[in-house]
């Protein structure tokens, strides 16, 4: 099947000559498994003579080779061999019902028309034709007079739980996700995409393939304007601050799109991103900054030339180009959003590797590369001179982790020895924002307690660890107690298991409160706690191994730290480095060494 549509593809790219009324047939006749439903389609509206309906049936069959969805086994099911005539018909019909009532599409041409209203999917959901309709059913009560007003009382009604645990999955069908409520990014566009066309407001599925500064991607809607300019919306129901719908680095954005696009000419040289030629460059409408790069790479006319980003597991290409030249290559600039609301220590800048496609692997053919809006400059180590490099964490801490910790100001650590806390002393009171990781404060009060709590006084309730050290640095051993308000909250318990990622996080109280009993009155030596964190700050438990790029990832050699850094020495200087986590953890970035700090990339 895989031949039959790079042969189409081919076909439909290279040739000048052919209508789209005579590919469309010729696509239909040629067909080895679907004749029969193919052509009925073609001939209906052939045979009712509607001229613009007739065009747009060609234009469905003459775009449908690449059109897939993917079973439980991982397979492609192409459009082409399993749609049914039926289905086809009541769904353009529907369409046109659209074109003809809806007052959004009067300012939009018929190209705009077959392109962001007519399909029936949106991208490579699993195929179900019966959306249109059921999603105008639901979603007709939230139209207005105004086109963009309609999109956002829409997406607000949409509300999907996102969850890691479908990241890897591929695209739930409509139905699913209609029926579970539950999903990823990529879930959610798809429906909201869905809703919005399925009114006549026409919308495209856009997406970004990886980011430059995070370890996934991200996708969300645009709806497409009658001068073809965009108007984004947030993948969540909120619509405050809507520039935040990029919300990271950003190399590329691409707009999935039914119409046949003349992206390679190497079909099956290139990544599955590029292979179906179903993607729109769409990076140069949004809001981010962008520029042509010329790299220096050892050039295979035979192969196309990708841009790739930085995974820890491989690298992950983004962008392509036939030449050394790259189009409008994201510099990690977000107009009107300050990049130092993403994380601390971020370059200016995001990095890319010149690769090759072989094999299925990006493979390098020249230096990395920082592109930023003043410059593009090549990442080179020099091995002739080296330095201590002095490693705290192994991914840059976002603000989203930083507010966190915030929330943990004002609270305060008390003892006592009457169970009430009647006899109540304040041992220490966090006045400023805690690190985001797990720490020791040393306790100089001579008194033994039984009883020790972490009391918030007002505000949101937040902490990931607490516990308590002898002068020997040994644990205590304890009974956890808390508040009746938080007392019959089993995930209360949280706070107390020994694992960073784990928290408990109540908002709306006063005087919400945790503790010990100790069974006895103890003097204390420290105590521990962690607020609410991503676990990537360095810890002695752990075994580290850091690399260098040259030309591949070289190791400086694995150690184990001895406190909350780690140190390697015989560094070379200006390289790219990475930190890997032997032991545990999936979230790490590359970094530079610069001024004794780690630059994020």
């Amino acid at each position: 099947m895989k031949t039959i549509c790079t042969a189409f593809l081919l076909l439909l790219l290279l040739s000048c000559t052919s209508s789209s009324e005579k590919l469309a047939w010729k696509i239909a006749s040629n067909s080895q498994t679907n004749n029969k439903e193919l052509t009925r389609f073609l001939e209906y509206y052939k045979t009712n003579k509607d001229k613009d309906k007739y065009k747009a049936a060609c234009f469905l069959i003459e775009n449908m080779p690449n059109k897939y969805s993917i079973n439980g086994k991982e397979q492609k099911i192409y459009d082409i061999d399993i749609v049914k005539a039926d289905s086809l018909i009541k769904s353009l019909e529907h369409s046109f019902f659209l074109k003809e009532k809806s007052p959004y599409l009067k300012n939009y041409t018929f190209e705009q028309f077959c392109e962001y209203i007519l399909p029936y999917r949106v991208s490579d959901e699993p195929l179900q034709y019966y959306w249109k309709w059921d999603c105008s059913r639901k979603f007709e009560k939230q139209c207005t007079n105004d086109i963009i007003q309609t999109a956002q009382n829409i997406n607000a009604q949409i509300k999907i739980e996102l969850s890691p645990e479908f990241y890897k999955d591929t695209l739930k069908s409509y139905s699913s996700i209609i029926r579970t409520g539950y999903g990823k990014c990529d879930d959610r566009t798809a429906l909201v995409t869905m809703a919005l066309r399925s009114v006549g407001i026409p919308a495209a599925f856009e997406f970004v393939p990886y980011w430059g500064s995070n370890n996934n991607g991200h996708s969300f809607v645009s709806i497409i304007l009658p001068d073809n300019k965009i108007y984004p919306l947030q993948n969540t129901d909120k619509q405050a601050d809507r520039d935040y719908y990029l919300s990271r680095k950003t190399p590329k954005i691409y707009r999935k799109m039914y119409s046949i696009q003349d992206l390679a000419k190497h079909v099956d040289n290139i990544p599955e991103l590029f292979r179906y030629n179903d993607i729109l460059d769409v990076t140069r409408l949004h809001n981010i900054g962008s520029c042509d790069v010329t790299v220096s790479a050892n050039i295979n006319k035979e192969k196309e030339n990708l841009l790739s980003v930085f995974s820890p597991k491989r690298w992950v290409p983004v962008a392509f180009s036939s030449s050394q030249t790259f189009h409008s290559i994201g510099t990690g600039n977000i107009y009107n959003v300050d990049r130092n609301k993403e994380a601390i220590d971020l370059g200016d800048g995001i990095v890319y590797l010149p690769t090759h496609w072989v094999d299925e692997e990006a493979i390098p053919i020249g230096s990395p590369i920082i592109v930023s809006e003043d410059s593009v400059r090549e990442i080179t180590p020099d091995t002739k001179h080296l330095e201590r490099v002095v490693c705290k964490r192994k991914f840059p801490l976002n603000m989203r982790i930083v507010d966190f910790s915030k929330l943990m100001i004002m609270g305060v650590f008390e003892g006592a020895n009457k169970a009430d806390f009647s006899d109540v002393t304040e041992l220490y009171k966090i006045t400023k924002t805690p690190e985001s990781k797990m720490q020791k404060i040393e306790i100089s009060a001579e008194k033994a307690y039984r009883y020790i709590r972490y009391r918030k006084p007002k505000g949101t309730f937040s902490i990931a660890e607490f516990c308590l050290y002898q002068s020997d640095e040994k644990l205590l051993a304890f009974r956890p107690i808390a508040c009746d308000a938080i007392y019959e909250d089993s995930t209360m318990l949280n706070i107390f298991d020994g694992q960073p990622l784990t928290y408990y996080q109540v908002s709306g109280g006063i005087d919400l409160w945790v503790g010990v009993d100790l069974y006895k009155p103890v003097k204390i030596s420290k105590i521990g706690f962690a607020p609410r964190n991503d676990d990537n700050a360095i810890v002695s438990t752990d075994t580290y191994e850091l690399f260098y790029w040259q030309d591949q990832w070289i190791s400086l050699g694995r150690k184990r730290p001895t406190g909350d850094s780690i140190v390697y020495d015989n560094v070379p200087q200006k390289a790219l480095l990475w930190l890997h986590n032997l032991t545990k953890g999936r979230e790490e970035r590359p970094f530079t060494y610069e001024n004794g700090k780690q630059i994020w990339w």
